[in-house]
């Protein structure tokens, strides 16, 4: 009789476990649309390729952070050229963002975000090793859940200039 009330024991707590192991994975996917970041969850998952490249997108510890990591495809392998995360700055208000990057003409990057409807609006200044800044405006606008339009525009004395741009594509 006790081997058998140990075993209802042991099923029961090995049950709860196991559903409180599925609430917690699918909490962590739900956004949470309290969460500055919440707008983020639609890049969460996947891979998000764009020519010869593709980056990846999670949510940090909490859901306070969005990790990023770009990777260039080289003769078929993928190497890691930058990575960074943005994150809810409680003292300024706003998303920021702060990515380091190797093989690139920059090593910094610093964006302040803000969503507007289906767009991602980034304020980006790049620095190179040295120091010397660049200002540019960044705009990601979301076609569906497997595809963004990215633009990147310099910013002119005649205003802003299209200087890159492409769809993203999720896998």
């Amino acid at each position: 009789m006790k081997k058998i009330k140990y075993s209802i024991i042991n099923v029961f707590c090995l049950s709860l476990l196991i559903f409180n192991s599925w609430q917690l994975a699918a909490q962590e996917n739900e956004p949470d649309s309290a969460s500055p970041l919440s707008d983020f969850s639609v890049l969460i998952g996947g891979e998000w390729y764009l020519d010869n490249s593709y980056q990846t997108f999670e949510w940090g510890v909490g859901k306070l952070s969005v990790i990023s990591k770009s990777y260039f495809l080289v003769d078929g392998q993928a190497k890691l050229v930058a990575e960074g995360a943005w994150i809810w700055h409680p003292g300024l208000k706003v998303i920021k963002g702060y990515f380091t990057a190797v093989d690139m003409p920059y090593s910094f990057f610093e964006y302040t975000t803000a969503f507007e409807g289906k767009n991602m609006m980034n304020a980006l200044t790049t620095y190179t090793p040295d120091g010397v800044s660049e200002t540019y405006q960044e705009n990601w606008e979301f076609l569906n859940d497997s595809s963004f339009n990215w633009s990147l525009f310099a910013k002119t004395e005649e205003g802003l200039s299209k200087i890159m741009g492409g769809e993203y594509l999720r896998k």
